[in-house]
């Protein structure tokens, strides 16, 4: 979208006029709403869950390799968010974007966030993603998956997260800067651009198990 510039006293500042202008029509039920919203996703953000107040669950999660999609174009880091948040909304989850690849939730209990989160991870994986990018090919990407935390309140919830992702990468499900068992194709030809499967870890017992045994 084209943008109006104006330089300003203070220096060169960019400044969106027809933005301003569409803000300054806005009704004050309106101008909230924009406020607690994310543009990326359509959740509530950071400022609505902390103004929900108490909850007696909270749950924390992040996506798998967004970070290394995004070296496909950011439309596909984007369609990757909007389709976790449609898999957190598909299961009734009360789900709020926090910012980058970072979601929150609220609950009733941790045991309810534990089950519905494991849902959304098993929509999410089995969801085809299809990504328009700006030169006007389109990507299908498939397998995309997260980590979460549940606990009592939010930092339980991000220990919990830590420790899920600590876990996976033992299991080598996910690595940092790689797309762990997600495929990424051409839509068009069908040729396979990426793909990159899970790794097992390797552990002392499996390098024991792999050595020749001596005498």
């Amino acid at each position: 979208m084209a943008k109006d510039v104006v330089k300003s006293p203070a220096g060169e500042r960019r400044v969106a006029l027809k933005e301003r202008r569409r803000v300054a029509e806005m009704s004050p039920e309106e101008m909230r709403r924009e406020l607690l919203t994310s543009e990326a996703t359509g959740l509530p953000n950071r400022r609505a869950f902390n103004e929900a107040g108490h909850a007696v669950a909270v749950a924390m999660s992040d996506m798998d390799g967004l970070k290394a999609l995004n070296k496909f174009g950011y439309e596909a880091g984007n369609a990757l968010l909007r389709a976790k948040a449609d898999a957190l909304r598909n299961v009734g989850l009360e789900a709020y974007h926090d910012k980058g690849d970072e979601f929150l939730c609220r609950g009733d209990s941790t045991e309810d966030l534990q089950a519905k989160l494991g849902r959304a991870r098993a929509i999410l994986r089995d969801r085809t993603i299809v990504v328009e990018r700006a030169d006007g090919s389109t990507l299908s990407v498939t397998g995309a998956d997260f980590s979460y935390g549940v606990g009592k309140d939010i930092d339980e919830a991000e220990f919990g997260l830590r420790s899920h992702k600590a876990e996976r990468e033992g299991r080598g499900e996910i690595a940092r800067g790689e797309l762990r068992g997600i495929s990424i194709k051409d839509r068009k030809t069908r040729t396979l651009i990426s793909r990159t499967k899970h790794s097992p870890a390797i552990t002392s017992a499996t390098r024991r198990q792999a050595t020749p045994a001596t005498t």
